[in-house]
């Protein structure tokens, strides 16, 4: 069998630039979205989930998943609203 070579290290600094990168990316994307529009995808999805599974309590479970998914994505807002956009700025 042959061996790979050894992966090629760009070094601690590179990495951290990419993760920033990405980092950034996320909070724009997150400052960007219409929570409304995903809670309502998201409770779609449970809605239709929880009947074809025949759960005989389903609109409740539909409702506190898409509650627990609603904290979630308000907080993700919350944090990613502290992070100025590089689009908005130029």
């Amino acid at each position: 069998m042959a061996s790979l070579p050894p992966p090629v290290s760009t070094g601690p600094v590179d990495g951290m630039v990419e993760v920033k990168a990405n980092l950034r990316s996320l909070m724009t994307f997150l400052n960007r979205m219409n929570i409304f529009v995903w809670l309502s995808g998201i409770f779609i999805a449970h809605a239709a989930l929880y009947l074809v599974l025949g759960t005989a309590t389903w609109l409740a479970t539909s409702l506190l998943a898409t509650a627990f998914y609603g904290i979630i994505l308000l907080v993700g807002k919350l944090i990613a609203s502290r992070y100025p956009d590089k689009e908005e700025s130029r």
